[in-house]
Parts: C-alpha cells; structure tokens; sequence
C-alpha cells in the first residue's frame, strides 16, 4: 500500500513518472547486445582479413616466383638457341671438313693405285730379269761343259802326242796333222773362253742393274710413305692453324640480333638445287642462285641490324667439298653480316679470351 493508504498499481505500462526507471535497464541490455554482436563480427571479419591478407600473400610470392622462372627458362631458352645455331654452323663445317677429306683419301686413293701399278711393272721388270739371269746361267752352264770337254780332249790329245813323240820318227807326217788340230782346238778354246768371259760380264751388267732398280724401289716405297706421313701432318697443321686463325681474327657467329636466313643445298644429280626459309616464314622453298641472290640483296637493304646467312649441307647431299665452299664462301662474303668490311663484330680478339 501507499502512504496515502491506496494499493501499489502492478501494470507495467501505466504512463505515469514511476515506471521511467524499469526502461533504462532494458535498453542497456539490449544495446550491450547488440555491441556484443557487432563486436563478434568485427572480430570474425579481421581474421577473415588476416587469412585473405596471407592469402594474397602467398599468391603474389607464387606469381613472383613464376616470373622469376618464366624469366630464368626463356633466358635458358635464348641460350640453348644459340647454342644449336653455334652447333649447326659447328656440324656444317665438320661435313665440309669431311668431304674434304674424303676428296683428298680419293687422290690420294688415286696416287696409291699409280705407286701399285709402278711397283707391278718393276716387279714384271724384276721377273724378266731373273729369267734371262737363269737363261745366263744355263748358257754359262753349258758353255762350261763344252770348256771342260775342250779341255778333256785338249788333255786326250796331249796324251796321244806323248804317244807319238814316242814314234816320232816313223809318224812325222801324223805329228804334224796332230799339230794343226791343237792349234784348231786352241784357238777354239780361246774363242769359248773369250765368249764366256763376255757372258760372265753381261750377267754381272744385270746383276748391278737388278740390284739399283731394287734399291730405287724400296727407296721410291720408304719416299712414298714419308710423303704420306709428311702430307698428313702438314694437312693437321693447317687445319689447327686456321681454326686458330679463325678464332683470332673474327668473332663467334651468333643469330642474336640478326635477321636469320636458311640456305640448303643438295644435289641428287647434276643439277644443285637451292632451298631457303627465312625466320617470318618457316618452310623451305625452291629458289634458283639468282632468285636467291636478288632476294638477299633486298633483305640486306631492309634489314638495318644485318643478316645472319646459315648455309645447310645435309648428310650425303652429293656435293663436293670444293662446290660447297666455293658456295658458303660466295654467300657469306656478299650478305652475312660477321664477313662485311666495317661491320660492328668485326674485332680482333685476344688469345685465350672467346668472343662468344
């Protein structure tokens, strides 16, 4: 009850000044509520920030990383590129080499064959003389045998004048027939032996000239093989020296920078036949020398930065190796960009330091 003796009103939405306390308290409630909510999703969206933050985080070190990558493979990329180039020029030099060496073991082939076809007449020469050397040997043989019998009846006839010294007085007329034979006989005996004192000569005359052909033939020989060794090492010391030169006085070719034109040449009969493909249109194309010429006259006209002319001789491609130089060397005088007088490349370089 009231002090004024009435009872206490319980409704709680009586408009009167006494329910103005209850209000307050609810609505702190329900404020705090509500900050509390908004305090938990504030907290929910930072660590959601946190984890998308590490997220971007770790995607921008993941294309980062790529790059570096992408940029590491394309440099290894250009180098293994210029690596290729370097090694084609490498083979296609190698295969000029080759059919060089392939013409000079023809030649050489060639002298061999003459040097065998020398040694089997000197040996047909050597036959023949050991024929008429046994022919000799039978005719002083037999020229022996016929001096002995001489000699034999010279001593029969001795023995039949002893027997007519013995009877000289009743045979004087046979002791001087006897006579005249010894004389016959003698001078006959001097003609045999004056025959083979000529044989014997003659057969000596051979002998020496045998003996000087067989010596110039195993000189010719011992000549023939030091001229070989002699050629081969003069051949291996010209090669070392003009790579050597090579490497002194111009720079390693490289494409880089340059506009890059193939040229293949083969010749599967008499004719050679001329391909090229450039590097704004792949694919070979037939073209005749001239064609090709005038349109590398073009190109080194338009192309400021200078051309790179890689000349290709596939394996077996029938040429020679004087044709394919004579072709390589016409080219890269006229168009390729490292053999121009001025060009920028064009410098000596320093023993021991590479121009690559």
């Amino acid at each position: 009850m009231n002090q004024d003796g009435s009872f206490v009103d319980l409704r709680l939405n009586r408009q009167d000044g006494q329910n103005q306390e209850s209000f307050w308290p609810s609505f702190t409630d329900i404020m705090t509520v509500i900050v509390m909510i908004f305090v938990m999703a504030m907290v929910v969206l930072l660590l959601r920030n946190i984890e998308l933050v590490n997220q971007l985080r770790s995607t921008m070190e993941a294309e980062r990383t790529a790059m570096e990558l992408a940029k590491v493979t394309g440099e290894e990329k250009e180098s293994l590129a210029l690596k290729l180039f370097t090694a084609e020029n490498d083979i296609s030099m190698l295969r000029m080499q080759l059919m060089q060496m392939e013409e000079q073991g023809a030649k050489q082939a060639g002298t061999i064959d003459t040097q065998h076809q020398n040694i089997a007449l000197l040996q047909s020469e050597k036959e023949a003389l050991q024929l008429l050397r046994d022919q000799l040997n039978a005719e002083n043989f037999t020229l022996n045998q016929r001096l002995l019998k001489s000699q034999a009846d010279q001593q029969k006839q001795q023995l039949a004048i002893g027997e007519l010294q013995q009877t000289l007085l009743a045979t004087q007329q046979q002791l001087s027939q006897f006579q005249d034979a010894i004389e016959a006989t003698g001078s006959e005996l001097e003609d045999l032996q004056n025959e083979h004192l000529a044989v014997q000569e003659q057969l000596a005359s051979l002998q020496q000239r045998y003996s000087n052909q067989a010596g110039e033939l195993l000189t010719a020989r011992v000549a023939e093989r030091e001229s070989g060794r002699q050629l081969t090492t003069l051949q291996t010391d010209f090669n070392k020296l003009k790579l050597k030169y090579d490497k002194l006085v111009r720079p390693a070719r490289s494409p880089a920078g340059r506009y890059l034109v193939e040229v293949r040449y083969t010749k599967p009969g008499q004719q050679i036949i001329v391909e090229y493909q450039t590097q704004e249109k792949e694919g070979y194309e037939a073209i005749t020398q001239e064609q090709l010429e005038a349109l590398l006259d073009t190109l080194k006209t338009r192309q400021k930065t200078g051309l790179y002319i890689k000349v290709i001789f596939p394996e077996n491609s029938g040429l020679t190796f004087t044709e394919a130089w004579s072709l390589t060397s016409q080219l890269h005088a006229k168009y390729d960009y490292y053999f121009q007088e001025g060009g920028a490349e064009l410098v000596p370089v320093l023993p021991g330091v590479s121009s690559e």
